[in-house]
């Protein structure tokens, strides 16, 4: 008898001892023995299949754009920039953020930092197609985490946004955020202009203003959504934008020009409108004539172009009220307030308010 005893409370201890090794990779595991099968399955944007953490940590913006969108969404989980973030992005980017590591991106990225700094995945924008789906398994395969493709269509941010939220557990945010874009779009496409009202618009970049991104690019996507008529009906070929004359532009002679400056040199859009205004080779455009050149907003990041994702939404506003006042259904001066507040976690005062708009080098500009 008292060896069936030995035996019942030896077969006991044994049974938990097997059952504290099965709970260690439960629910209250140790950090130190992590679940190896604590995955989902993700099907991103571009329609790979990709096998993430269930639990996603920091993450890697492998583009400007993808840093933009997670800044807005969840900047907690923004591993780092992809470049060194200037004055003017620092005067409305939150300063705990101001010093997140600079990756760099493209053929600069640095491989090693970020495999050193432990991402749980990375997120990829552009359009979507084979050519990004393709670089999300390049890079996959050089930073040994998964890489999600992310449709960098302007008019696809709130299914970015949802996306986004659903992937890193931002699903109340990222509603949010998709509400603002959706509501944007639908008050533009509300404002009904006749074809004879549309204005011609030249959106020019670069130190003298002679760059721009021609009419149904993606970079110049902005001049179709806002009802306008973009003057530079060019082909694209490679690169973003196209290079044109002094005498091109004066030959298309627009209603209204915008200058987006050139950041690597100092110039800001609005230095970039004075220099036109005060150029008498350009005394003969319409729009010098009404004093009709503005300078495009560009703090944190422009509101127009560089780099092309949901900072734009914003720009939508702007450049709307600009062109169309008579049109509007909303106040655009709310708008903003409420962008800024939703998207870039900042409570203008009327001052900032006054500052973002700049110097208004051909009028009001609000």
């Amino acid at each position: 008898m008292e060896h069936g005893k030995q035996l019942a409370a030896a077969l006991l201890a044994l049974l938990l001892v097997l059952a504290a090794g099965c709970g260690a990779s439960g629910p209250d595991a140790s950090p130190d023995q992590p679940e190896s099968s604590a995955v989902r399955e993700i099907t991103d944007m571009a329609g790979r299949t990709v096998m993430v953490p269930a639990e996603a940590g920091m993450v890697f913006p492998a583009d400007p754009a993808a840093a933009i969108y997670l800044y807005t969404l969840a900047p907690d989980k923004l591993l780092g920039w992809n470049y060194a973030l200037n004055d003017i992005e620092k005067g409305i980017i939150l300063e705990e953020y101001h010093d997140l590591p600079n990756f760099g991106m493209g053929d600069a990225v640095n491989y090693e930092a970020v495999i050193a700094a432990g991402p749980s995945l990375a997120v990829y924008m552009g359009t979507i197609g084979g050519a990004l789906a393709s670089a999300c398994d390049q890079l996959a395969g050089k930073l040994g985490i998964p890489v999600l493709a992310v449709d960098g269509d302007l008019m696809r941010a709130p299914a970015a946004y949802r996306f986004l939220g659903g992937l890193l557990d931002e699903a109340e945010k990222a509603e949010q955020l998709a509400a603002y874009a959706e509501k944007t779009f639908a008050d533009i496409a509300a404002m009904d202009i006749p074809e004879e009202e549309k204005i011609r618009l030249y959106c020019g970049s670069g130190q003298d203003s002679l760059e721009t991104a021609p009419a149904g690019s993606s970079h110049g996507q902005l001049s179709d959504l806002v009802n306008a008529v973009n003057v530079a009906a060019l082909e694209l070929g490679e690169g973003t934008r196209v290079q044109i004359s002094a005498e091109q532009l004066l030959a298309w002679d627009p209603d209204v020009i915008v200058t987006l400056g050139e950041a690597k040199a100092g110039m800001s859009g609005s230095a970039a409108a004075m220099a036109i205004l005060e150029n008498p080779d350009y005394a003969a455009l319409k729009a010098v004539r009404n004093g009709a050149v503005y300078g495009v907003p560009n703090a944190p990041f422009s509101w127009v172009d560089r780099p092309p994702a949901s900072n734009r939404l914003v720009g939508v506003r702007w450049l709307s009220g600009l062109l169309y006042p008579q049109y509007l259904t909303f106040d655009v001066d709310e708008e903003v307030r409420e962008f800024f507040s939703l998207f870039y976690h900042v409570d203008l005062t009327d001052e900032q308010l006054q500052a973002l708009y700049g110097e208004r080098a051909g009028g009001d500009g609000s």
